[in-house]
């Protein structure tokens, strides 16, 4: 996520590295899709800070009754749909992550980026009437498994010591919650909200990880972070899990992913395994691992720090690592390799897996590859954004266990290319692009595979999404109860100008040998509906990958008894006379 104000001070930036290597600002094309944008922005502007800790926290206004005229106003905009916040702001918030309670189906918890951070403290009151924290973590509570919003907030940061590389000496640091939310819950009814952080003031940086407590769902108790103590929340505590805590710190942490030990017979019983990338200074990137105890008083390194070998073997350009537990309690580690920081493909996904635990992992296993001959399917190719939308994304891999009674397979789901790519760059008149940039994509595909041996061998990939249009960013669920899985993900292929977002399912009640389709929202979203999905400050106009909001890389659903809880992305609403980008809740019902 990047300001208008860092926009200026990127265009003005100096840098050795030569221009080409990706869409992301400088510094940051020294890597290309695969790092998101709120480490893109740590990147080009670590030293900002966009507190104004002085100034008091708004009260959060009431949402007002809905409008003849179709903005927003109520819980719902059309059937079934929720927006899933309680800022009445014209903010955006994008990259939603959600968890619900498998004992406790009425308390559902919803994450997203925040983007009231970075534009509040700019901006007079009456923008930002709900007041805002120093934190990028939003999130949203509700105690009637989504009907309605009970409360929200940001959740607080970490104050922490960061050693000054220049004097020599440690310095008091505050790490910001900054983004890539991932909410999941516990075995005792805890949820616990895993992101990036970074301080403002130097270039320290890393994981962190929130626990909540009963206050979470406490009628009546705030959750609001207030600015005067960032640090502290009624209904959440902090901790810092592992990162690069000196001024000069030139690593990164990025899309963390978090999962739980649920199996009550686990010597790890109630668990937190994260799972993120770690980019190093020359460019690579590996796959890192914690596993933090339920109360979070120590979180130990399986992979990366002091932890070696890594999880993800010696692939030079890792992303998207995640993290798995099936009902036995053994942890699964997904990730794919994406070439190198200045090329793309031929992009390769792998699994490894371990006892309950974490700290025995397995031989490698191939599940697919794309782009390239001698691959799965050589002529498809990575998205990297796409001509219809032009907003920030990649192909993103996503991996989930069948923790039903009577299976135990393993599912996975990619986006590649299909076709229909819109320009191409050449060595001579872009230096330093490489030549395997497929260009923006114009048609995708969502492919399916699964394992039914523990992830050592997988069935040839399935495209389950439409064979035309934008289908992006599967994510796979499974109902514990049943085994039905279901794949979500952002498709165009119900507007007739392959343009507006709608979200769909690709269902199957037969353990993944077959799908059917449905379609999830019932109008579809004008991805262009925020001023800031396009970017003015570019003389011919540019697409979102520099600018707020953004929809890739967190979209998540879950299953549970029959019903799913779909957290998406949309532009549906209207605060202050102005579209933004939101957080929609939907809930179907299967039985």
């Amino acid at each position: 996520m990047v300001t208008p104000t860092v926009l200026a001070m990127i265009g003005s930036a100096n840098s050795t590295v030569s221009y080409g290597y990706s869409y992301n600002s400088i510094p940051g094309r020294e890597f290309h899709a695969p790092v998101s944008q709120v480490s893109v922005m740590r990147l080009t502007d670590p030293h900002t800070d966009p507190t104004l800790a002085n100034q008091p926290r708004q009260t959060s206004s009431q949402v007002s009754a809905a409008s003849q005229d179709g903005s927003w106003g109520g819980n719902s905009l059309y059937p079934d749909a929720l927006r899933f916040i309680n800022d009445s702001s014209y903010m955006p918030q994008s990259e939603t992550s959600i968890a619900v309670d498998p004992h406790n189906q009425n308390h559902v918890v919803g994450g997203v980026n925040d983007a009231r951070l970075f534009f509040c403290p700019l901006l007079p009151s009456a923008d930002c009437p709900s007041g805002y924290t120093l934190s990028l973590d939003g999130f949203t509570v509700s105690s009637d498994g989504g009907e309605s919003v009970l409360k929200g907030g940001d959740t607080p940061g970490v104050a922490t010591t960061v050693l000054n590389t220049t004097s020599g000496k440690p310095e008091a640091g505050y790490m910001i919650p900054w983004g890539d939310p991932s909410v999941v819950v516990g075995p005792n009814g805890r949820f616990y909200y895993s992101s990036l952080s970074f301080d403002a003031f130097s270039a320290a940086n890393g994981i962190i990880i929130a626990e909540s407590n009963p206050n979470l769902f406490a009628q009546g108790v705030s959750c609001s972070t207030p600015l005067a103590s960032p640090t502290s929340n009624n209904c959440w505590t902090t901790r810092f899990v592992f990162g690069n805590l000196t001024s000069t710190a030139n690593t990164i942490e990025d899309k963390d992913l978090a999962a739980v030990d649920m199996n009550p017979n686990s010597p790890f019983y109630g668990y937190i395994y994260i799972a993120w990338d770690h980019f190093f200074a020359s460019g690579g990137s590996s796959g890192y691992l914690a596993r933090c105890s339920p109360d979070l008083s120590k979180c130990v390194m399986l992979s990366g720090g002091s932890a070696t070998p890594y999880v993800t073997g010696n692939d030079p350009f890792v992303s998207f690592t995640t993290p798995v537990v099936n009902k036995h309690g053994d942890v699964f580690v997904t990730w794919c390799n994406y070439g190198t920081a200045t090329t793309y493909g031929p992009i390769t996904c792998s699994i490894r897996s371990s006892p309950p635990g974490g700290t025995d992992f397995g031989p490698r296993h191939s599940i697919l590859s794309f782009m390239g001959s001698g691959t799965t399917l050589p002529g498809d190719t990575v998205v990297i954004g796409y001509a219809t939308e032009q907003f920030r994304t990649a192909s993103i891999p996503n991996l989930a266990s069948d923790n039903s009674e009577n299976w135990g397979n393993l599912y996975f789901a990619i986006e590649v290319c299909a076709s229909g790519h819109y320009y191409a760059f050449s060595p001579a008149a872009f230096p330093g692009v490489p030549a395997d940039n497929p260009g923006n994509c114009g048609n995708s595909a969502v492919l399916f595979s699964k394992s039914t041996d523990g992830g050592a061998s997988w069935s040839w990939p399935q495209t389950i999404s439409p064979n035309w249009g934008v289908n992006t960013q599967p994510y796979v669920t499974v109902d514990p109860s049943s085994g039905t899985v279901y794949v979500t993900y952002y498709t165009t292929t119900y507007d007739g100008f392959n343009h507006r977002i709608d979200v769909a399912a690709s269902v199957s009640w037969n353990n993944g040998n077959s799908f059917s389709r449905e379609r999830i929202t019932q109008v579809s979203n004008e991805p262009d509906a925020d001023p800031v999905m396009y970017n003015y400050n570019v003389t011919s106009g540019f697409g979102g990958s520099f600018v707020v909001p953004q929809y890739g890389d967190y979209f998540q659903s879950v299953a549970i008894n029959g019903h799913l809880w779909v957290l998406f992305t949309g532009n549906y609403a209207r605060e202050l006379g102005t579209f933004q980008a939101d957080p929609f809740l939907i809930v179907t019902d299967e039985n």
